[in-house]
Parts: structure tokens; sequence; C-alpha cells
């Protein structure tokens, strides 16, 4: 008798800004999962995706691309919301991930 899979649904909705204990400004994109008909949420920093890519790319032959990261000094709306879709579709291309994103120590 085949088992059924979890429903797992992710999205990056949104970003934050908050300001760290230093003074600078950080930007942290909202990680929504849907996991069984439960909600979770993390808020993650773009290092951190370019840290699961690297994990990613270590543990399976074939990868997709993170969207670059291209650093600005001025917070656009219009490049952060690119760089928000273009992560959230990221993410949205192996739901496997999740598990080594968000159980995982180094992160």
């Amino acid at each position: 008798m085949a088992q059924d899979s979890p429903m797992i649904e992710v999205s990056i909705p949104s970003l934050e800004r908050e300001v760290d204990e230093s003074g600078k400004l950080r930007k942290l994109f909202r990680v929504e999962i849907l996991f069984n008909g439960r909600k979770h949420f993390v808020l993650r920093r773009h290092s951190e995706f370019q840290t699961l890519h690297r994990k990613v790319k270590q543990s399976i032959i074939q990868y997709f691309l993170l969207p670059p990261y291209k650093r600005s000094t001025h917070l656009r709306t219009k490049p952060l919301e690119q760089r928000r879709q273009q992560l959230e579709d990221y993410i949205q291309k192996f739901p496997f991930v999740l598990k080594v994103c968000f159980l995982s120590p180094l992160l």
C-alpha cells in the first residue's frame, strides 16, 4: 500500500527590514512553509540562501542556479521585490531542501 506524501508548500511572501545590534539595516526574507495543514515561518538573509545552495550543490549532482545577489546601499522596493520573487521561485523548485534549510545546525 502506497503511503501518501505529506503536502509541502513553500513561499516567500514578503521581506522585513530590521536594525541589528550594531545599527546596520538587515533585509530578511519571510519564508513560509505549509506542511500537512500547519503553517510555519522563518526569517532568512540572502547569505543563508547562499549557504543552503552550497550544501545542495554538495549533496546532489544536478542543481538549480541561485538568483544573483546585487549589493545595494539603497533599499529600493522594486529590486527587493524582484529578489524576493526570484528566491521564492528558487526554493519552490525542490521541496526536499526544507530539511536542509530549516533543520541544519549550519544555518
